[in-house]
């Protein structure tokens, strides 16, 4: 069954496992964008997505353990081919922040489970996509362009013209894929550690 639901979902590049850089920026932003931690086809159900072993929900309370874990999984492993060890250590630690699950709580975020496992996690808040993890077990099996979407059809509901993200090296040709633009790649720092991103955009209408 995992060769054939492969063969279906894989119609585009990889999934991103880890999709932002974190906060503080080592260059200033421009003034009108926050710096945020660090994707159509026809939307995805509400609960259980039909035909397929993944359920896509809204965040919970008791969600904030779990999401932790795959937020640094999927920074310690996806992320190695594009940030070396100290870069993922000092990114990673934002799980270990006493605000991280209130940060988990703002916008819309969405949580998958694969096989009653939690497998990834994004984020909408006002019209950016602050948040997109993937853990690195559940990786490339069209997760990610799951939660993505429930996003951007959240965003057209609320009448937003566009989304804007900070991507991370890892998510930079993912967010391509899926119709972002990029505006600049900049870097950010972490507890002392610079890292670099990119700053994308992508119309809604």
């Amino acid at each position: 069954m995992l060769k054939r639901l492969r063969r279906w979902l894989f119609g585009g590049p990889p999934a991103p496992g880890a999709s932002f850089a974190p906060a503080r920026p080592a260059e200033p932003p421009p003034p009108a964008r926050e710096p945020a931690p660090a994707v159509a086809a026809d939307p995805a159900p509400d609960s259980a997505t039909s035909g397929l072993p993944f359920e896509i929900r809204p965040y919970r309370d008791g969600d904030a353990a779990a999401l932790a874990r795959v937020f640094r999984d999927a920074i310690l492993v996806t992320a190695a081919d594009h940030y070396d060890a100290d870069q993922r250590r000092a990114w990673s630690a934002a799980a270990d922040d006493p605000a991280f699950p209130a940060d988990l709580a703002k916008g819309l975020t969405m949580v998958a489970e694969w096989q009653q496992e939690t497998a990834g996690f994004a984020q909408l808040v006002d019209d950016r996509i602050t948040l997109i993890y993937v853990h690195p077990d559940t990786a490339r099996l069209g997760i990610a362009t799951l939660l993505y979407q429930h996003l951007e059809d959240e965003a057209r509901i609320q009448g937003r013209e566009r989304l804007v993200t900070e991507a991370s090296q890892v998510a930079h040709h993912f967010f391509l894929f899926l119709g972002f633009q990029p505006d600049a790649e900049e870097t950010v720092e972490r507890d002392g550690v610079t890292l670099s991103r990119w700053r994308m955009h992508k119309p809604l209408i």
